[in-house]
C-alpha cells in the first residue's frame, strides 16, 4: 500500500471515530444517573416570614422619623444549586401609605434586589405609617429562575410625624387620646393617606368611652373602649378598596370620657401588587448595585484621600446654610467603577443613619443646616467586578449655635465687632446664666469666647454633666476656642454658670455626639 492509501486509510479511520464520537454525545445514556455537569433546577421556597404588624415598642427614633426594622426571613428544602436569592419589596418611597409620594401617580413602587445563596433574611427599615410587602424566589447555577413566594406584608404603626399638630389631646408618641368633656373636642387627624381601614389597638377599662373613625368622609365604624376591667383590645375596620383622605378619630358627643388608642395601622388593599411598578436596580444610579460582570478579579479597590471641610463652618451661605465640600478618590488595579457614601446625621439626637447613596462623581457639596446640628460621611469604592474596598473613617461637619440663637437665656453684648450670648453675676440680685431651648447629645463641646481683663470664669454644663470651667481672664482682649470633653455623652440642654461677678462672653458653640452610637433622644419635657 502506498503512503497516499496509507494516509487516506487513517483520515477515514479519523472521520469514523469522530461520528462515532458525536453519535455517542447524542444517544440518550441508558442509565437515570444525572451527568456530573447536570444543573439542579432551582429549589423553591417553602416558607417565609415576617411580623404582620409592628408594635410601637419595637419602633426607634432616627433623628428626624421613626422606624423598626422587621426581618423577612425565607427558608428552601434544600440550599443545593441555589447561586443566588432575589427579594421583591413592595412599597411607597419613605412613609409609603401616603398619597402622592412617588413618580408612578399611584403611591405604589416596586423594587428587585438580588442577595447571595448565604443570605436568607432582610431587615430594612419600615418607617411610621408604612405598609411594605416582600416576596423571594431562588435563582440556579444556571441561572434558571424559581417561583415567587407569596406575598407578605408588614405595618408599622402612625407616629406623630404622620398625625397633623395641633390636634389630639395629651398626645404621646404612639399613645392618643381623644376626648369630649363638653368645653372641647379634641380630634385626632392624620395626614392625607391611601387606605382601606385601619388596625388600632384600644385601651379598655371603665373610665374609657366611644369614638368614630374615619378615612377621608367615610365613617369606617365605632369603637368603644368601655370595659368592667382594665385592659387593650385590637378592632380591625376595613372597606374593599382603598380610600383617600385623613385617618381621623373622634370622640363621640355625648360620651364626656376619653378615648384612648396607643397604636393605629393604616392598611392598604394589596391588588396593585401585581401590577406595581418594577425597577431593578443599577450600580452608580441607585443604592443596590447590580450583579457584578463575569471577571477572574479579585484585587480590592483602595481609598486613597477623603476630605469633608470644613469640619466647623462660621459663615451662612446666601440660603441660610453652612457650605462644606466633600471630597474622595480611589484607586484600583483596573478600574474604579464607582463609590458608595454612607452618612449620619446628628444634633438633638446622637447619630442616625441617613442611608446611603451610589456615584460615580468624586465630590459633591453638603449643606449643614440646623443650629447643633453634625452631617457625616464615609466613603468606599467597588470596581466592575464587585470587588470593595474597605470604608473610610467617619467624617463629620458641625452647624453651630450662634449668639443669641437657640438660648433661653442671655443676653446679647456687642464686642469686638460682633454680637456675644453674655453670662454674668452682677450681686445677689441678678443673676444671668445662658442654656439652649434643645436638647443636644454630647460629648464634646466646642466653644468660642471673649477674653480680657474684665471678663471672668463660668462653668459649663451638658443637663448634670460637667464638660469644663472657662476662665475669660486674660492681659489683653481678643477671641479664644476652647474644647471641653465630658465623662459621658450627655443629652440635654447646654449650660453656661457664671462663677464671678465679671462677664463671661460666649460665641459660637459646636456640639459633637459620639460618632459611633446610634441613640433616642430624650424626651420632649416643658
Amino acid at each position: 500500500m502506498s503512503w497516499i492509501s496509507a494516509a487516506r486509510g487513517a483520515r477515514k479511520v479519523r472521520f469514523v471515530g469522530a461520528i462515532a464520537l458525536v453519535t455517542a454525545v447524542l444517544t440518550p445514556v441508558a442509565t437515570s444517573a444525572p451527568s456530573a455537569f447536570a444543573e439542579t433546577a432551582p429549589p423553591s421556597i417553602t416558607s417565609t416570614s415576617y411580623p404582620t404588624f409592628v408594635e410601637a415598642s419595637a419602633m426607634r427614633w432616627r433623628g428626624t422619623h421613626w422606624s423598626a426594622t422587621p426581618a423577612f426571613r425565607w427558608s428552601t428544602a434544600t440550599a443545593e444549586g441555589v447561586a443566588k436569592y432575589q427579594v421583591q419589596t413592595w412599597h411607597g418611597k419613605r412613609r409609603g401609605s401616603m398619597v402622592g409620594v412617588d413618580s408612578t401617580g399611584s403611591g405604589y413602587q416596586s423594587t428587585i434586589a438580588t442577595y447571595p445563596a448565604s443570605r436568607t433574611s432582610l431587615a430594612g427599615h419600615i418607617y411610621s405609617g408604612d405598609q411594605v410587602c416582600r416576596r423571594v424566589r431562588a435563582v440556579n447555577n444556571a441561572g434558571t429562575v424559581g417561583r415567587w413566594s407569596g406575598w407578605k406584608c408588614s405595618h408599622a404603626p402612625l407616629g406623630t410625624e404622620e398625625f397633623v399638630p395641633g390636634y389630639g389631646f395629651d398626645n404621646g408618641v404612639f399613645d392618643y387620646y381623644v376626648r369630649n368633656n363638653g368645653a372641647s373636642n379634641n380630634p385626632v387627624r392624620s395626614v392625607s393617606y391611601l387606605a382601606k381601614g385601619v388596625r388600632v389597638k384600644v385601651r379598655t377599662g371603665p373610665k374609657y368611652g366611644k369614638a368614630r373613625i374615619l378615612i377621608g368622609s367615610t365613617l369606617l365604624g365605632t369603637v368603644s373602649g368601655y370595659a368592667s376591667k382594665a385592659g387593650y383590645k385590637v378592632v380591625t375596620l376595613q372597606k374593599s378598596a382603598n380610600l383617600t383622605g385623613a385617618i381621623k378619630v373622634r370622640a363621640i358627643s355625648a360620651d364626656t370620657r376619653p378615648f384612648r388608642f396607643v397604636g393605629l395601622w393604616a392598611l392598604r388593599a394589596t391588588a396593585p401588587l401585581g401590577s406595581s411598578k418594577v425597577v431593578t436596580w443599577q450600580p452608580r444610579s441607585e443604592l443596590w448595585p447590580a450583579d457584578p460582570v463575569e471577571s477572574t478579579d479579585t484585587t480590592r479597590p483602595t481609598m486613597t484621600g477623603f476630605s469633608l471641610s470644613p469640619t466647623f463652618p462660621t459663615t451662612r451661605n446666601s440660603n441660610g446654610f453652612y457650605s462644606v465640600k466633600a471630597s474622595w478618590r480611589g484607586t484600583d488595579n483596573v478600574k474604579v467603577a464607582g463609590y458608595e457614601l454612607a452618612g449620619k446625621r446628628g444634633g438633638s439626637t446622637s447619630y442616625y443613619d441617613d442611608g446611603s447613596s451610589v456615584t460615580s462623581n468624586t465630590s459633591m457639596p453638603v449643606d449643614v443646616d440646623w443650629a447643633g446640628s453634625a452631617t457625616c460621611y464615609r466613603v468606599r469604592a467597588f470596581d466592575e467586578a464587585g470587588n470593595y474596598s474597605a470604608w473610610t473613617g467617619w467624617k463629620c461637619s458641625f452647624a453651630p449655635i450662634e449668639p443669641m440663637d437657640g438660648w433661653t437665656a442671655g443676653v446679647g453684648i456687642p464686642s469686638g465687632g460682633k454680637i456675644w450670648t453674655s453670662v454674668r453675676t452682677r450681686d445677689d440680685y441678678y443673676h444671668q446664666t445662658a442654656r439652649t431651648t434643645d436638647r443636644f447629645s454630647a460629648k464634646k463641646l466646642r466653644i468660642q469666647y471673649r477674653v480680657g481683663p474684665k471678663w471672668g470664669r463660668a462653668k459649663v454644663y451638658v443637663g448634670g454633666t460637667y464638660f469644663g470651667t472657662i476662665n475669660a481672664y486674660a492681659s489683653t482682649v481678643g477671641n479664644r476656642w476652647i474644647a471641653l470633653t465630658g465623662t459621658r455623652e450627655a443629652h440635654e440642654r447646654i449650660r453656661f454658670v457664671p462663677i464671678t461677678t465679671k462677664d463671661v462672653l460666649i460665641g459660637k458653640v459646636f456640639v459633637i455626639p459620639d460618632v459611633s452610637k446610634n441613640l433616642p433622644p430624650a424626651p420632649t419635657r416643658g
